[in-house]
This record gives structure tokens, C-alpha cells and sequence, in this order.
């Protein structure tokens, strides 16, 4: 049975979900321009966190991003936003930009500290310009629209600038953006996979699991707030955040990302009405 198209909700006014064709860890350079909707969010002059372009005032991040220790917020102005980068190191062709923040705005269930409604939004002080390096991502249905799907059993792709494994000696952080392939998660196996090593980490509806059973491939520490994405034909969608996990690519602890579908009304609210 041919699997049905599954249909994009964009916020934006262009196209969304377009990439160029062509660690994290386990993965690869991605190629430059290849994810345009993935930007690098800066704390005390380092790359700490990623986050997903959604329309010219709109991020999309993880709310442990956006939080400072366990009670309180980052202020706007502690954050920075660099749009089109590639090479952390390196001037970019074309340029990168820097944009400042006029707001931040966490999912309201969220607590600083915990794991369960990790989301963000984030609102810039400037509209973004459209570029080949720049442009929005798309997001998938909610739990109510016609092609929902909890996406378990399909590839997907996960990009940032984190850590290259769980032990710095085996290759610190990342300069030039990562990306690698992994395995979405039904909620009930990922589960019985935390199970199985002693873990009693409960995965909620509002999280979904992506990695291997052998382990390897996984997002790691400063991959945060970036992207799990999906792909139908040439375009993507973000399907997931990065938000948490046990250690990076051990076997049978996959990485947990906030599944974006549960909070798609949220998200439209938001950027819709402002």
C-alpha cells in the first residue's frame, strides 16, 4: 500500500522545507545551505543551543534553552541569533547575520528543570530577509488534522553544532554543522528500551524517541533546540526538537526529542496573532 502524502503546515509567506541536496554523533558534515531553516543560538560568545525558523519573526527552540538554572528565565538580550551558518569558525559566503531577540515565550506547562513540554518560541526584534542560506521550515498536522502520523518506523535526520561524543576527548563540539540519520520510535519501544538498561524514564505523549538499538547515532549535549526532520520527496518537515536524553549514542537509550504535532495550536496561536 503506497504510504499517503503527508500534508506540511507552513507559517511563513514563502515555501517552506526546501533544502539543498547534499555530529552530532555517528554522522556527518552537513552540506552548506542544507538545512536554511536551522540557526545557532549564542550565550557568553558560544554556540550553546539550536533553534528552527518558522516565519520572518519566529523561532521555534527548546524551552531548556531559554532558561536560566531552574527558576528563571534568559532575558532577550541575553541571547543571540546568528541566521545562514555553517562554519562556526569561518566567515560565511554569504554572510551570516546576527539578529537581536524582542521575546521569549516557553510553552506554558513548562517547568525549568524537567524535560516533559520542552518548547520555545522565540520572537525576533527584526524580520528576517529570505535567502538561499535562510527560509522557514514546515511543521507537520496535529493529532487532529488528516495526515497526523506519530511518524514511528521512519528515517529522519537531526543537524547541529553539539558535542561529536559523549567524552570530549572523543572530538569536543562541533565547528561545522552535523547531521545523521536516525530511526523514529513508537513511544511503547523506545520505553521498553529505557526499560530494558534500568531506566525509569517515562516517555510522554509530548515526546517521541529517534536513535538506534545498537546505539551510535544520536544527538548530544548543544544540539538542543535543533531539528528532527522528516522527509517526503524533496521537502522536510520538523517533526521534532532536541531536547533531552540519557548519556549520547549508547545502545538502547535513544534520544528524546519534544514531538511538535502535540502543540501545533499552541504554536499557530503564537506566530498567527503576532
Amino acid at each position: 500500500m503506497a504510504r499517503q502524502v503527508q500534508s506540511v503546515i507552513n507559517l511563513s509567506d514563502m515555501s517552506c522545507g526546501s533544502r539543498r541536496s547534499g555530529r552530532i554523533i555517528g554522522g556527518s558534515n552537513a552540506a552548506r545551505g542544507e538545512f536554511p531553516w536551522l540557526v545557532s543560538l549564542t550565550r557568553r560568545g558560544g554556540h550553546y543551543c539550536g533553534a528552527t525558523v518558522l516565519s520572518r519573526r519566529w523561532l521555534l527552540t527548546a524551552a531548556h534553552c531559554v532558561c536560566s538554572g531552574t527558576n528563571e528565565l534568559l532575558k532577550p538580550g541575553q541571547i543571540r541569533v546568528t541566521l545562514g551558518e555553517h562554519d562556526l569558525t569561518r566567515a560565511e559566503e554569504p554572510k551570516s547575520k546576527d539578529v537581536r531577540l524582542s521575546q521569549i515565550i516557553p510553552h506554558p506547562r513548562h517547568k525549568c528543570g524537567r524535560s516533559s513540554d520542552d518548547l520555545a518560541l522565540i520572537r525576533l526584534a527584526e524580520d528576517i530577509v529570505w535567502s538561499e542560506s535562510v527560509t522557514p521550515a514546515c511543521l507537520p498536522d496535529g493529532p487532529n488534522g488528516n495526515t497526523y502520523t506519530d511518524f514511528s518506523g521512519r528515517l529522519a535526520v537531526v543537524a547541529g553544532w553539539g558535542w561529536l561524543g559523549e567524552v570530549n576527548s572523543n572530538g569536543g563540539r562541533a565547528s561545522i554543522l552535523q547531521k545523521v540519520e536516525v530511526n523514529v520510535l513508537g513511544n511503547n519501544v523506545c520505553q521498553d528500551w529505557y526499560s530494558s538498561q534500568g531506566k525509569k524514564t517515562k516517555i510522554n505523549p509530548g515526546q517521541m524517541c529517534a536513535g538506534e538499538e545498537q546505539g551510535g547515532k544520536d544527538s548530544c549535549w548543544a544540539d538542543s533546540g535543533g531539528p528532527l526532520m522528516s522527509s517526503d520527496g524533496s521537502n522536510s518537515m520538523v517533526i521534532g526538537v532536541v531536547s533531552t536524553g540519557i548519556g549520547c549514542g549508547r545502545p538502547r537509550l535513544p534520544g528524546l526529542y519534544t514531538r511538535i504535532s502535540e502543540y501545533m495550536d499552541w504554536v499557530q496561536e503564537i506566530v498567527r496573532l503576532n
